[in-house]
Formats: structure tokens, sequence, C-alpha cells
């Protein structure tokens, strides 16, 4: 059997061809299973006034697909210097939401990561608190002091006003 160059040629196009068409299905079909996962969406963040510190809002943006929680919080008040971002993973179980966040920049919120739970309050509310470790500083070093903070929290769902409309 003889193969000429254009036969290899034409062979590697279709290798290369199937598997980028591979690839693309591959996130389609997560991008509609993301679609459809109950809490996908925008979502708001509250955390009450806290002990000496003021109340925090921050936008969720939340990919739900199967029992997997993908998010990103943005901080909108009180206002920051710089843009505060942090990344969610976790899962939902059995009436539960828990997961582990941690700061899109560490250099500039360190030690600002820990643990969420959520009880599944209904469709549009997600009550419960985050853990995170206190930190201490001395002599321009950081330092985790043993006791954990646990701080209420809150995510309601942003209603849209296409879905406003309709009700």
């Amino acid at each position: 059997m003889n193969f000429n160059a254009g036969d290899i040629v034409y062979a590697l196009a279709l290798s290369v061809l199937g598997s980028l068409i591979t690839v693309w299905y591959v996130h389609f079909i997560d991008y509609l299973r993301a679609r459809r996962g109950e809490f996908t969406g925008e979502w708001e963040q509250i955390i009450p006034a806290f002990e000496d510190e003021p109340e925090k809002r921050a936008t969720v943006r939340i990919r739900h697909i199967g029992d997997k929680i993908h998010a990103v919080t943005r901080r909108i008040s009180p206002p920051a210097d710089f843009v505060q971002r942090w990344n969610v993973e976790g899962r939902v179980k059995r009436g539960l939401m828990f997961g582990i966040y941690w700061p899109q920049d560490s250099s500039k919120l360190p030690g600002s990561y820990g643990t969420l739970q959520f009880k599944v309050v209904s469709e549009v509310l997600l009550e419960g608190f985050y853990v995170r470790a206190r930190e201490e500083r001395s002599d321009g070093t950081a330092t985790f002091a043993e006791c954990l903070k646990t701080i209420p929290l809150r995510w309601e769902r942003r209603v849209s006003r296409r879905s406003r409309k309709t009700k």
C-alpha cells in the first residue's frame, strides 16, 4: 500500500478537525448543563455587620453542573481601592451547599480564604455562614490564631426583569 504526501496531509487534517469538534462538543454540553443547573445565575451575597466590620455586599455568578458549584464573588460594598474577587468551589447535597473560597489575588487579600456552608432555604435564598482563620499581624508578618471566625452570610438570587414581567 503506497501513501502519497497528499493522503497523509488529508488524514492529519481530518484527525485535527475531529479532535477540535470533540473538544467543542464537550464544552457545549457543559455549557448547556450549566444553564440548566438550579442555582446557575447571578446572586447577591450579604454579610451583615459583624463585630467591628460593616455590612458587606457582593455579586455572585454561579455555574451549577450536577452537584458541583463554581462561582466568582465580586465585592461591591463597601468600596475598596482595588477589585476584590474570590473563587468558590462547592457541592450541593440534601438541601445543603458547602465549599471553599479563596481570593483571585492573594497578594492583595492574604488570609482571605476558608469554607462556606449554606442551608438551601428556597430556590432564591441560601442562608449560612463562612469560616476563616483569624489573622494576627506582628512585625510585618502574619500568623493565624488557633480560633476560627464564623461569620453569618446569605446569598439571594437576583431576579431578572424578564422573569418579573412573566409573574
